[in-house]
C-alpha cells in the first residue's frame, strides 16, 4: 500500500501519482475526507460534509436518505457518498455513516472517517474477479438536507455479537501473544500476525485468517483483540475504529462456529 496526500485547492485535487501507479496495473482508492495534515490518524480528519458507506451486496438505491454518489466495486457491489448541506465534526459525520450502514445493509466496518474507498474510473484487480472497471451509477450534487437518525446502543450491537460487553485490546502484546500460540498457528498466520506493515493483498482475508487461527488456537477473545488491534491489516483498512474491531472479531468468529 504507498500513500500519497494530495494539496486541496479551490475544490479541485490533481495528482500525478495517479498516471505513475496506472489504474491498470494497481487498485486505486481515496479518502472522501480531508485531513490537516499528511497522516490518516482519525486526530487529524478535518470537518466534513459528507457521508460515505462501503454498501457491499446491499441496495444503495434503498438508503434513506438516497446517495449522491453511488459506483460499483465489483460485481454486485458497490460504494456511496452523502453530499450533506452543512459541515459535521469527523465523530457526527461518522455516526451518521454507521446509520445508514446499519439500518441497511452495508459493512458495519466501514464507518471510520479516514475510511479508504475504491476510486471510480479505476479498475478491481481481486483475483476473484477478472479486473472489472469501477463504475459511476449516479452522480446528484443536490446538499442533502435530511439525515437519518442516530443509532441506539442495542442497534450498535451486530446480530451474533460477543456476549462479553467489549474487548481490551489493549491488555496483551501481539507479539507476546504470537509467542504463547505459536506451535498451534500455521506458518502463514503466523507471518500475517508478525508483520509491521501490509504486505499481502486482501486485508479482510488476513484479518479472517488471523481471528480464525487464534480463536482456534485457543486464544481469549482479548488476546486476539490485541493481535489484530496493532496489526497494519485491520489498522490500515479501519483506522482506530473499536466498534469496527469488535465488528469483525464478532462476525468471523460467529461464521466459523461462535464464541468458545
Amino acid at each position: 500500500m504507498i500513500h500519497r496526500f494530495i494539496p486541496w485547492s479551490s475544490g479541485a485535487a490533481t495528482d500525478p501519482e495517479l498516471e505513475r501507479f496506472s489504474r491498470h496495473d494497481w487498485d486505486q482508492y481515496f479518502s472522501p475526507n480531508l485531513y490537516r495534515s499528511p497522516s490518516r490518524k482519525l486526530s487529524e480528519v478535518r470537518s466534513t460534509r459528507l457521508g460515505w458507506c462501503d454498501v457491499d451486496h446491499a441496495d444503495p438505491f434503498a438508503f434513506a436518505p438516497a446517495p449522491s454518489v453511488v459506483w460499483q466495486t465489483s460485481p454486485g457491489r458497490t460504494q456511496a457518498l452523502w453530499f450533506w448541506h452543512t459541515y459535521h465534526s469527523p465523530k457526527r459525520a461518522a455516526a451518521y455513516s454507521k446509520a445508514l450502514t446499519y439500518r441497511h445493509g452495508g459493512d458495519r466496518g466501514g464507518s471510520a472517517p479516514n475510511k479508504l474507498l475504491r476510486l471510480p474510473g479505476s479498475f478491481n484487480h481481486k483475483p476473484d474477479y477478472s479486473k472489472p472497471f469501477i463504475s459511476l451509477l449516479r452522480f446528484d450534487p443536490t446538499p442533502i438536507k435530511e439525515r437519518p437518525a442516530q443509532l441506539t446502543e442495542a442497534q450498535r450491537r451486530p446480530a451474533g455479537a460477543l456476549t462479553t460487553a467489549t474487548v481490551n485490546p489493549d491488555a496483551h502484546d501481539r507479539r507476546s501473544v504470537l509467542k504463547k500460540y505459536r506451535s498451534k498457528l500455521d506458518v502463514s498466520t503466523r507471518h500475517l500476525i508478525a508483520h509491521n506493515q501490509v504486505i499481502a493483498s486482501d486485508r479482510s482475508r488476513r484479518i479472517f485468517a488471523m481471528v480464525a487461527g487464534l480463536y482456534q488456537a485457543g486464544a481469549t477473545m482479548d488476546e486476539i483483540a490485541s493481535v489484530v488491534w496493532s496489526s497494519p491489516y485491520f489498522r490500515d483498512k479501519y483506522g482506530e475504529d473499536r466498534d469496527a474491531l469488535e465488528t469483525e472479531i464478532s462476525r468471523i468468529i460467529v461464521k466459523i462456529g461462535g464464541e468458545k
